[in-house]
């Protein structure tokens, strides 16, 4: 229930305390969405603590209409950010700044979006993980908690921005870095306790190699050629 301080921490800035300012319609769509889920993280643990499991599966099945309209909700937000972030480079050139190239331009517009795409993809992918394993609770509850997890990225990284003010940590450990490692030592931590508990640890364990692996491939790919080939084909700025 923490994450709802975080998400008004992290969005008050850019979207509540702004909410009457003309924006993109995608924004707010994907807003109600991304609320929808959140509650829906918070209900349905509760729903299995009190014991009201036919309730559990029927909010349940809801996510089957939700998640995916959330996961296009994300993917056309990105693209906004994609096209604003182009769009912003260009007007700094008209003011003096240096100019790029269309080349240039494309792959920073890419780098600058890599992040979502991945919390787009860790999503996705932990949420079906859980789909296909509903019928073991308890594999299914550990994939929804690696799911959960993405929530953290986009709400701690706008407080560190907009509300700090920082933009990048000492050394040149880019901000993103708190909630990577905040995932980590989380997931860690309940693996700690599941093989203490003389539980199974290896959904767990999968969760914690496939968010570690693709944690250090964030790092190595926006910097990429085919990094960025991708996201010109997928954001359908090829023809630009």
């Amino acid at each position: 229930m923490i994450i709802i301080l975080l998400v008004f921490g992290g969005f008050y800035h850019t979207y509540f305390s702004v909410f009457f300012e003309p924006k993109a319609t995608i924004i707010h769509v994907h807003f109600g969405l991304m609320t929808a889920w959140v509650v829906m993280l918070i209900v349905q643990p509760f729903l299995i603590k009190y014991k009201k499991k036919a309730w559990h599966r029927r909010v349940g099945k809801v996510s089957y209409v939700l998640v995916p309209l959330l996961l296009i909700s994300a993917f056309l937000m990105t693209k906004h950010g994609y096209f604003v972030y182009m769009d912003l480079i260009a007007k700094e050139a008209v003011k003096g700044i240096p100019k790029y190239t269309q080349e240039e331009l494309l792959h920073l517009s890419a780098k600058y979006q890599a992040l979502p795409m991945f919390y787009l993809f860790w999503l996705g992918l932990f949420y079906t993980l859980a789909i296909l394993n509903r019928k073991s609770t308890y594999v299914h509850a550990r994939y929804m908690l690696a799911a959960a997890l993405t929530v953290l990225g986009p709400t701690i990284d706008r407080i560190w921005f907009m509300v700090v003010g920082i933009s990048i940590f000492p050394f040149g450990i880019p901000v993103e870095t708190f909630a990577f490692v905040l995932i980590i030592i989380l997931l860690t931590y309940l693996l700690w306790l599941d093989n203490k508990a003389g539980r199974n640890t290896k959904t767990l364990e999968i969760c914690l190699v496939i968010y570690s692996i693709s944690q250090g491939l964030y790092f190595i790919a926006q910097d990429m050629v085919w990094w960025e080939q991708f996201m010109t084909l997928i954001m359908g700025a090829e023809s630009l």
